[in-house]
């Protein structure tokens, strides 16, 4: 089967197709059944079952994603479907990792350059692309995000234009010499910030427009840096290049190469600036670069792996999404087989009796219903006999599928529901499932276009073959009995009349009763039926009957003269068929009619969801306002265990801050016991953290610490203590040596330490050291606060009580150092780290918000998808059921098997078959329509008991090898040795399996007998030879086996006696060396067939 379901993330080596289409997808089918409740053999798992079931990768056989992931879901590991290797997507080859398992469980970017060297690791990160090979594929990924990031941007825009007037106020205000100018260019920046809200906030933007805007707002930072550098001439540019530089990180819509462009530039010009106004590197400017090249490296440690955790986001719901629909084009496929061949009010309620539970009760469920004023049809092929004899067995099931194809296309436009077919015998009723008042006048068209169709094939064939056909009109009983292999039928004593009929008729004339020429009025001219001088029924029961008067010429035989006067016969069915328009497939059962699922129709689907995606509305009606907690406490429960892939970076963030606060500590910073003591604590913890994240970095590591890791990793509650513990913990550490020595050189009148005592002693030095020490430290915050940021793990009410305990402290202790100062220039500066860190902690609160509300919300959609995903897979379980429960195993898979051609024909060879009829004969004296008994429902009941009874016994392990072939009225057909694995020519356990099987149907009758307190006898008959067993029927496929060996079977029980098993010597011989009893019956005549000798099996075989 051509895959249709592909693995996305593999290479995707075809050419991709345009972007053909952004109309609406369109439902291809309408949901059959609702929401089931799982049946024992498909047990439905939770939301959080469904979720870790999608999202486990390390105990799939094979990953999804090339770049690795954990979360990757894996749909092929339990059916062992591998996707075509064109239909296949993976990201671009531009990207060095691609092959290396870019983001594992936790995202680790470092994990993956551990067989690259330094120079290259670095050049692979900054260099990659995040692209997908497939355009198609990237295209919709940039749609997927584009709402969501012209909303981020339009949000940023805002907030850059309140801070900038802001500054822009505050500098007017101020006794600054360029005070105009720097207000000047900040009311510039702040119109080419309102005109871009214009053009983003515009419905039709693109992702491009959206890049340009983008790199515009990098130039007017840029631009800000360089004009405050020249005009201001101070140190305090620094602070708001480290907050442009983590913007551009983390709340620009860019890519990672051009952020890391903009952050060098903004780290050269810093340079370039400093050494122009100083000639050389300070100790201040050095930090300042350090702590620079510190926010750069963790821009680019948080933008790589959270760009690969969102595009393979992306790709696991789009797999999600796509493996949804094929297992809804699968379900297609089945509910339309299923409903091939039963009506769907029957294939319905047995579905919903599936998925519900099981209720206990002294009988098996059956499934009747009683229908009045309809019409039955019977048909029988005469002269079947002599048109076998000139096929071989496979021509005749070519043959008969042909024509019953055509008698299926003339039953559907003649408004008749196909019942069954007996051989060569075709039954059908009108008037089912919905009443129709010309139910006799459809049964009547019906008959007349089937003699029409058996004239061509007399013509074609040179054979003398016509058509019986017998219509009654009155009640009956439909449905299905026993526990599998079901097929759709009637039952009452109209249903037996119109049988009888049909044997009393004669060939090419249509035999009806009073009562359907009742219904039938004066549509046709009818004549004296006589049917009672040609069957002893219709005469014992006084039965008036009537021959429909043939009209003068149909219209397949007036296209027959017309087109064919002369006949070469060849014998070629199949072309002399097609004059009758069986090349005409289109209400043929094909799986080929149905179109596959492919990327285009996915991608077609996902795109209309996108756009109807409202991230406002999803977040309204799903996540609380302020604490965005999902709603649904259980959805909640499930998303707090879900792992956060990106710890390793928290981490590796985590250790390059830490490790340039540390720098610049020692650098500025005298070695003293506190200073020592307070790196000592924070290196410990966040050691100590890194090796319980990096769990699986170490060569060897303890039981406890494992466990501890696996819950770290496991559980996001556990993830966010430890990284709250951690942030305070860096904090902590950080500012409290920097505060104790600021408070000692600004305050000390005296100090014991020699180089303490030159600052006190000079006022200009202490003045100079105490403005360095409160510039190192309001850029200290600054990387904390960004810190704070880092940790996406952690909610966003939690990171703004960080960020204001943060910044609280900082004012209060910056507070002190500036008192010292001037009160005009103390009351700027504070104003101006006031709007400063405000406008920072509102852009850090942001994005966190924007981080945090795409995470739940990719979630939320994802666990959508898995969810449908799984009610598809319930849905499938539930047809697949029912279709073993109608046709055989292999034959169903042969039917959904899309790449058959449309034309093949169903049968195969089968060199040893046991075949067994069983039949109940007295039965029949049984069924009675009273009232008292429902008209006979009840005696059906009991039917169904009796069939279901055997059908039980095929489940016992040793009655594997034997496959029901039907049920008609009381009798009961089996065979043995269909397929390769049941067919045992050397031992014959496939014969010995059908003659244990046949006695123990004679033991549970007589079970039945005794608690029902009826009399009921059994008949069997087995014989064992070649077969051809096939399908026919166009619109209703039925599975029958046909030969010489079937017909023998079917005599060895119609001759037989009650009570016994009657076999044919074939079958003697095998079951003798087996240990079998026998009785030889001795000669009888068998119709078709002459004199035969037979034996009875009379029990089990004898134990040696």
């Amino acid at each position: 089967m051509k895959s249709s379901t592909s693995n996305f993330p593999f290479c995707y080596s075809r050419t991709p197709k345009k972007w053909t289409s952004l109309r609406q997808h369109r439902k291809t089918t309408e949901e059959s059944v609702s929401e089931m409740e799982s049946s024992p053999q498909t047990q439905r798992r939770t939301n959080w079952a469904v979720y870790q079931h999608f999202s486990t990768a390390s105990d799939s056989p094979t990953p999804l994603l090339s770049r690795g992931a954990s979360e990757t879901v894996n749909y092929y590991a339990e059916s062992d479907q591998q996707p075509d290797a064109s239909e296949r997507v993976s990201l671009s080859p531009n990207c060095k990792f691609g092959t290396g398992g870019l983001a594992d469980d936790n995202g680790d970017v470092l994990r993956d350059f551990s067989e690259l060297g330094c120079c290259r690791k670095i050049t692979t990160l900054l260099t990659s692309s995040h692209q997908f090979n497939n355009l198609q594929v990237e295209m919709l990924y940039q749609r997927y995000f584009l709402r969501t990031n012209q909303s981020h941007m339009v949000h940023l825009l805002v907030l850059l234009c309140i801070l900038f007037t802001c500054m822009a106020i505050a500098v007017l205000l101020s006794n600054y010499e360029t005070q105009v100018q720097c207000s000047l260019l900040l009311l510039c920046c702040i119109l080419i910030y309102l005109v871009i809200i214009g053009i983003v906030s515009r419905s039709g933007l693109n992702e491009v427009y959206l890049s340009f805007v983008s790199y515009v707002v990098l130039a007017t930072f840029l631009l800000i840096e360089l004009s405050f550098g020249v005009l201001i001439k101070s140190q305090a540019v620094t602070v708001p290049t480290l907050v442009f530089v983590y913007i551009s990180y983390s709340l620009l819509p860019v890519k990672l190469q051009y952020a890391v462009v903009a952050g060098t530039m903004f780290m050269l010009s810093q340079l370039i600036l400093t050494l122009t106004m100083e000639h050389e590197l300070s100790i201040q400017s050095l930090i300042n670069l350090l702590l620079l090249a510190c926010t750069n490296v963790t821009g680019v440690m948080m933008h790589y792996p959270n760009e690969v955790a969102k595009r393979q986001a992306f790709l696991e719901t789009r797999q999600c999404v796509q493996a949804r629909m094929a297992m809804q084009k699968v379900n297609q496929q089945q509910e339309r087989l299923l409903l091939s061949v039963l009506p769907r009010h029957v294939a319905m309620e047995m579905k919903a009796d599936i998925a519900g539970k099981r209720h206990d009760s002294m009988f098996h469920k059956i499934y009747i219903q009683k229908h009045e004023n309809v019409s039955i049809l019977f048909a029988d092929i005469c002269g079947f006999t002599s048109l076998s004899d000139q096929c071989t067995a496979q021509e005749l099931v070519r043959l008969l599928n042909e024509l019953f194809a055509r008698f299926d296309r003339l039953a559907q436009e003649n408004s008749c529901l196909r019942i069954k077919l007996l051989g060569d015998c075709y039954y059908c009723v009108s008037g089912l499932p919905e009443h129709r008042p010309d139910h006799a006048n459809c049964c009547v068209q019906m008959g007349l276009d089937m003699i029409d169709a058996i004239t061509l094939v007399r013509d074609v064939m040179d054979v003398n073959v016509n058509m019986r056909v017998g219509i009654h009109s009155g009640r009956v009983h439909c449905g299905v009995l026993g526990l599998c292999k079901w097929q759709f039928d009637v039952w009452s004593n109209d249903v037996t009349l119109a049988n009888q009929m049909e044997s009393g008729g004669i060939p090419g004339r249509i035999h009806i009763t009073a009562d359907t020429l009742k219904y039938l009025g004066n549509a046709y001219e009818v004549e004296p039926g006589n049917g009672g001088e040609r069957n002893t029924f219709l005469k014992d029961h006084n039965i008036e009957t009537y021959l429909i008067v043939p009209p003068e010429m149909t219209y397949v035989s007036q296209y027959y003269k017309k087109q064919s006067p002369g006949h070469a016969h060849n014998g070629n069915i199949s072309k002399e068929f097609r004059i009758m328009g069986h090349n005409q497939r289109h209400n043929t059962f094909s799986c080929k009619d149905e179109p596959e699922v492919n990327n285009g129709e996915v991608d077609e689907y996902l795109l209309c969801a996108i756009d109807a995606r409202s991230i406002d509305r999803l977040k309204s009606q799903y996540c609380y306002p302020i604490t965005l907690k999902f709603r649904d406490p259980s959805i909640e429960q499930i998303y707090s265990k879900v792992p956060d892939r990106m710890l390793y970076s928290y981490m590796t963030c985590t250790v390059c801050i830490y490790l340039a606060i540390t720098a610049g500590h020692v650098i500025i910073l005298p070695l003293s016991y506190l200073l020592l003591g307070c790196l000592i604590v924070g290196w410990l913890t966040i050691v100590l953290s890194a090796a319980v994240i990096f769990r699986n970095r170490l060569m060897e590591i303890t039981e406890p610490l494992k466990k501890a890791s696996q819950t770290i990793n496991q559980n996001r509650s556990i993830a966010q203590s430890l990284a709250l513990t951690i942030i305070v913990c860096c904090f902590l550490t950080s500012m409290t040596p920097l505060i104790k020595h600021k408070l000692e050189v600004c305050f000390s009148e005296q100090n014991r330490n020699g180089t303490d005592v030159s600052v006190a002693e000079n006022p200009e030095m202490r003045e100079t050291t105490c403005h360095l020490l409160f510039n190192y430290m309001t850029v200290c915050v600054i990387i904390l606060m960004i810190l704070v940021a880092v940790y996406q793990v952690l909610i966003s009410l939690v990171k703004l009580f960080l960020l204001i305990f943060i910044s609280s402290s900082y004012f209060i202790s910056s507070s002190i150092f500036l008192n010292h100062r001037p009160i005009e220039e103390s009351f700027w500066i504070r104003i101006f780290m006031f709007v400063v860190m405000m406008g920072l902690i509102v852009a850090l609160i942001l994005q966190a918000q924007q981080t945090e509300v795409t995470s739940r919300l990719d979630f939320l959609w994802k666990l959508q998808a898995t969810e449908e995903k799984e009610d598809m897979e319930h849905l499938e379980a539930y047809n697949r059921k029912l279709l073993a429960n109608i046709l055989p195993v292999h034959v169903a898979d042969h039917f959904l098997t899309l790449d058959k051609p449309v034309d093949e024909l169903y049968h195969e060879q089968c060199d040893s078959v046991c075949i067994m009829f069983a039949s109940i004969p007295n039965f029949s004296e049984f069924y009675v329509e009273l009232e008292a008994n429902n008209e006979g429902v009840e005696c059906l009941r009991l039917l169904n008991e009796i069939i279901a009874d055997f059908d039980e016994l095929l489940g016992e392990p040793r009655f594997q090898c034997i496959e029901k072939i039907k049920s008609t009225g009381a009798t009961y057909m089996a065979a043995s040795g269909l397929t390769r694995n049941t067919c045992d020519s050397k031992q014959y356990t496939h014969v010995t399996a059908m003659a244990d099987y046949a006695l123990r149907l004679r033991e549970q009758l007589a079970y039945v007998n005794e608690h029902s307190f009826n009399n009921f006898r059994i008949r069997i008959g087995i014989n064992i030879g070649p077969v051809v067993a096939g399908v026919i029927g166009a619109r209703k496929p039925q599975y029958d086996i046909w030969g010489n060996a079937v017909n023998v079977a079917s005599r060895m029980d119609s001759t037989g006696v009650l009570n016994e098993i009657q076999v044919t010597d074939e079958v003697y011989e095998i079951l003798k060396l087996k240990g079998y009893p026998l009785t030889c019956r001795g000669v009888i005549e068998v119709k078709g067939k002459g004199n035969m000798v037979t034996y009875f099996l009379n029990d089990y075989a004898q134990q040696n």
